[in-house]
């Protein structure tokens, strides 16, 4: 017999899981993504007229979805179980390649698909923050408030 009662035993919040599920998903995308810029400049990057200046701003974008990628995918398993520095560091790493996605936006590149990441990654991001600011889904049931 459970010592606890039903009413105190505590609810597990879902969206970790949901979030740790959408971590690896936009992991995986970033992933391919960060794999496709590569394929495009990499003859450009070594080519032995590109100024080391160039062929870092050249990497920046590819790295910034690889490093956020293998975040994601590291800290999806802590995330499941509802780790708070799971949620914090996954929240940062994703608002600094957040922050990146718009300044490219700004910028403006024509003919790469930044906004497509951009919106995977602001999906993620208000997820997050929910988790953060408290949101909890499944609601928990509240005995105390009466039912018209």
């Amino acid at each position: 017999m459970s010592v606890s009662s039903p009413s105190q035993e505590t609810q597990r919040n879902s969206l970790y899981s949901l979030a740790a599920v959408g971590a690896v998903l936009l992991g995986i995308l970033l992933t391919m993504g960060a794999y496709g810029h590569f394929a495009a400049v990499w003859e450009q990057m070594m080519s032995d007229e590109t100024a080391l200046p160039r062929r870092l701003l050249l990497m920046l974008p590819g790295a910034t979805l690889a490093g956020t990628a293998v975040l994601n995918i590291l800290l999806s398993k802590p995330l499941w179980q509802g780790r708070g520095y799971a949620l914090t560091a996954t929240l940062v790493g994703n608002l600094l390649a957040t922050a990146y996605l718009v300044y490219l936006i700004i910028r403006g590149v024509p003919g790469h698909p930044i906004g497509i990441f951009l919106a995977l990654e602001m999906s993620l991001v208000i997820l997050l923050v929910s988790i953060r600011a408290g949101l909890v889904w499944p609601a928990l049931a509240d005995a105390n408030i009466e039912k018209p």
